[in-house]
């Protein structure tokens, strides 16, 4: 293998987004939700007056498409883990209970992920991605 600092930087980000995102939407389905589900769910838990549906979608929507959160908005109402009035998306006792069980996976995960690395090179890591996504003109954000 070449040494890293000859490897491409792209195949690296594909493969380890691949990797971090399988893991992820595997360990989410052993307790029963989708990993846009869980994003729903993380969003509803910041404000316990609601969110609002259109905003929600617009703000996660490019983590999948809109269209897969209109499905978990859809799913997590019909599972009665989120309750809507109008436009507010509000959580529900039930949706409470396994987005703070999702939450804590979500924990398990990033401690696994960040076995051996310190959060100084997570943190660099980061950083660098960021810094290379502008240098090519591309756009990126994370709430």
């Amino acid at each position: 293998m070449q040494p890293p600092e000859d490897q491409p930087l792209g195949f690296w980000t594909v493969r380890a987004g691949e990797a971090i995102g399988a893991r992820a939407r595997g360990a989410l389905r052993d307790i029963g939700l989708s990993q846009p589900e869980w994003w729903l769910l993380q969003q509803v838990s910041l404000d316990p007056d609601g969110v609002d549906r259109d905003a929600t979608i617009e703000k996660i929507g490019h983590n999948s498409t809109p269209e897969a959160i209109v499905e978990a908005i859809d799913s997590a109402v019909a599972n009665g883990w989120v309750q809507q009035t109008d436009s507010r998306l509000k959580s529900t006792s039930l949706g409470t209970d396994l987005f703070e069980r999702a939450a804590a996976l979500q924990q398990e995960l990033q401690t696994e992920r960040m076995q051996g690395n310190s959060i100084e090179d997570f943190a660099t890591t980061i950083r660098v991605l960021q810094r290379t996504i502008d240098n090519v003109g591309g756009e990126a954000w994370h709430w």
